[in-house]
């Protein structure tokens, strides 16, 4: 004997239906995993994605002030401000910040601290390199296809020891306020 599952109301509104028949139903749960999953990772992605904020530009601004990551155009004005006054973020969010100015002088810096956290990512635990670095990591894969392959390995190419060194403080903490 074949039975129909009926999935539209019957005598009941769309709200009861749902509640009590839809959603209580097997199949309709177990059909709905990888699609809430799907949905779930797709929010994330795009939150990532948007994360990046900073703008990027041909040359620098005199006006802004230089920090080790980006330039700052408006310090005193933060989205995070610091207990001080000025900015309290971690040099690890300048690139979500809409303060901050991306030019060609900091790509080969940007590009080796997203090869440092990379390499960052083999060396420490997981759950540790998600909680402290996989945000900024994102940040980075977002300017690098901004950039474009051929802007990302010439980078690579012109990182100098001044770069090296700033990013080991950063990677350390050394540099956060």
């Amino acid at each position: 004997m074949n039975t129909l599952h009926r999935r539209a109301p019957g005598q009941n509104s769309q709200a009861t239906h749902d509640r009590v028949y839809t959603l209580t139903d097997p199949q309709v749960r177990q059909a709905a995993v990888p699609v809430i999953a799907e949905a779930a990772e797709a929010v994330v992605a795009e939150a990532r994605a948007t994360v990046f904020a900073a703008e990027l530009r041909e040359e620098a601004d005199p006006a802004d002030q230089p920090t080790d990551t980006a330039d700052c155009h408006d310090y005193d004005n933060s989205p995070c401000p610091g207990p001080g006054g000025g900015c309290g973020a971690s040099f690890l969010m300048c690139l979500a910040c809409p303060n901050a100015r991306i030019h060609p002088a900091q790509h080969s810096r940007l590009a080796h601290l997203h090869h440092s956290l990379d390499n960052l990512r083999t060396a420490v635990h997981p759950g540790q390199w998600h909680s402290q670095w996989e945000d900024g990591h994102a940040r980075l894969e977002h300017l690098k296809s901004q950039l474009g392959t051929a802007v990302w390995t010439r980078a690579l190419a012109d990182v100098n020891d001044t770069d090296r060194e700033l990013i080991a403080l950063l990677l350390n903490g050394d540099l956060d306020p």
